[in-house]
């Protein structure tokens, strides 16, 4: 059963893994398809524009060359004609209008007599033009005629057969709606190939510049894409093309098989991870419980100096781990391991049962008369850290309870705050230790009955030095002596240190310089 639990735990967090990494992906995957397929679109678009561009272009170029070109329809003049006809792209005809607005020569032939077109007369006008569509027997299909006036007031034109739209719609790969030439003012469409139909809540015409518009509702009752751009040398004219939205985006929404790899591997790597930290932590933790019942919990001591008597006045109690494989481990290497399972207050039972069988010595042999120990907020609501506390107490001349700074109590907590008044009523005093390293030291002063302040060690080794820690030491200490509290100064290991902490009204020293912290054995007072 536990490996099955721990099995469904690892799959239930790799399974959250994994929705967490599909809920940061998917959508970015799916915005990048749909940006990649408006940019095929835009691309197809900007190919139809280009082609249609360059065959204006071209047709500019050859009217603006050949504007004395002979309207009598002479053999050059049909060379002429022809030659363009079959130099540029699409073009079913070439022909010239006289200033009567009569086609007096094609690309075909000279016409014998005129023919009266449908198209207005020549035009004073030096710039292209469009008129239709027309519908002419000879090409059996409607055509758009580009038209540009000469100096001598004729005309001179190509025809645009419609069919052009739909071979270029046949050489596109996606299913567009429509492609459509239309007025650039008014939109009436002048050539169309499919369902023609507009925006609903934008305003499309005029079109000035290019333009393109998404998740717009066209009068037709769906979403198309579409874009629009006027023509380069006929402006007055402008290229529509639209496509459905479901139609484009019909496969975005299905994960590509590179995001299927990644989730998967996602899950995998997950699961076993978790798996195998479950392992590894009920395996460390059976380890650290073990090693606590089995006694390698080990009580170190560090006294403490007061140099106005020159001698050890108290004790702070260290706790070390005996490895029997590492030896002596200091807190930094497991104390962590210890509060991540939850065994901090089954290490401190041990702590404070070895205390009580050391406190004879202690007091009787080394005449210590206060001794320090480090509790939290959790023991405080631990009846049996509470009752191990009080058998203590009757042991020890004075008890030192420590409370870390880094750690905010419970000050709500009304089992809290009795404990403390409990602890208080039996004369044992408490202590902030690594006093200015955390957040809840202003707030320890203010509601906590405290008798001692252990200034940290970082504090007393920026003594000497430009380190604004000198200068906040010197802050500390005032506001100690402002709450009438006594203070205990950490890592002492110079004597320029010690002159300037007793020149500064600290007179209780712990460190190096003073004292090792050492097994009960290893205790030797000078």
């Amino acid at each position: 059963m536990p490996k099955f639990r721990y099995k469904f735990k690892a799959f239930s967090i790799a399974l959250a893994g994994m929705l967490i990494v599909i809920a940061i992906l998917y959508p970015r995957e799916i915005a990048n398809k749909k940006q990649a397929l408006l940019t095929q679109v835009q691309s197809d678009f900007n190919w139809l524009l280009r082609d249609l561009n360059q065959q204006l272009e071209q047709l500019n170029h050859f009217f603006t060359e050949h504007d004395d070109l002979d309207a009598a329809c002479t053999d050059q003049t049909l060379y002429e004609l022809r030659r363009a006809h079959f130099k540029i792209p699409n073009i079913a005809e070439m022909g010239i209008v006289n200033p009567n607005g009569e086609l007096i020569c094609t690309s075909w032939s000279k016409l014998d007599t005129p023919l009266k077109t449908a198209g207005p007369k020549p035009a004073r006008s030096a710039e292209l033009r469009f008129f239709g569509p027309i519908h002419t027997s000879f090409i059996g299909e409607a055509a758009l005629v580009i038209a540009k006036t000469r100096t001598d007031g004729y005309e001179i034109n190509a025809l645009l057969p419609q069919s052009i739209l739909n071979r270029h719609l046949d050489d596109l790969d996606r299913p567009y709606n429509y492609i459509v030439i239309a007025d650039s003012k008014s939109g009436v469409p002048i050539f169309k190939v499919g369902a023609y139909s507009l925006p609903v809540d934008n305003q499309l015409f005029p079109i000035n510049e290019p333009i393109t518009f998404e998740n717009s509702l066209f009068d037709d009752g769906q979403s198309h894409v579409l874009v629009a751009s006027p023509l380069a040398n006929l402006s007055s004219l402008s290229l529509l093309l639209a496509i459905n939205e479901d139609a484009l985006y019909k496969k975005v929404y299905q994960p590509s098989t590179i995001s299927l790899v990644i989730y998967g591997v996602t899950f995998l790597l997950l699961f076993l991870l978790v798996k195998n930290y479950q392992k590894y932590y009920q395996s460390r933790k059976s380890q650290l419980k073990d090693a606590i019942a089995q006694g390698q919990v080990t009580n170190f001591y560090q006294l403490i100096w007061d140099t106005r008597t020159r001698g050890f006045i108290g004790a702070e109690t260290l706790v070390r781990l005996n490895d029997p494989i590492e030896g002596i481990l200091t807190p930094n290497l497991f104390l962590a391991d210890i509060e991540a399972n939850n065994l901090l207050k089954e290490m401190t039972y041990e702590i404070i049962k070895t205390l009580i069988k050391d406190a004879e010595v202690l007091t009787q042999q080394h005449k210590i008369k206060k001794v320090n120990i480090n509790i939290t907020g959790e023991h405080l609501k631990d009846a049996h850290s509470k009752a191990l506390i009080l058998e203590l107490n009757q042991l020890i001349p004075l008890l030192v309870l420590e409370l870390t700074e880094n750690e905010l109590l419970e000050f709500d907590n009304q089992q809290v705050m009795q404990t403390i008044q409990d602890f208080k009523a039996e004369g044992i005093l408490l202590a902030i230790d690594d006093f200015g390293t955390g957040y809840a030291g202003l707030q320890y002063l203010k509601s906590l009955p405290l008798d001692i302040i252990k200034i940290d060690q970082s504090y007393v080794a920026a003594i000497g030095t430009e380190s604004q820690l000198a200068t906040m030491l010197d802050a500390l200490i005032e506001l100690a002596k402002t709450f009438k509290i006594d203070v205990v100064a950490e890592g002492v290991e110079t004597q320029a240190q010690a002159d300037y902490l007793i020149d500064k009204g600290v007179y209780l020293h712990q460190g190096w310089k003073y004292h090792k912290a050492c097994l009960l054995s290893d205790i030797s007072i000078r």
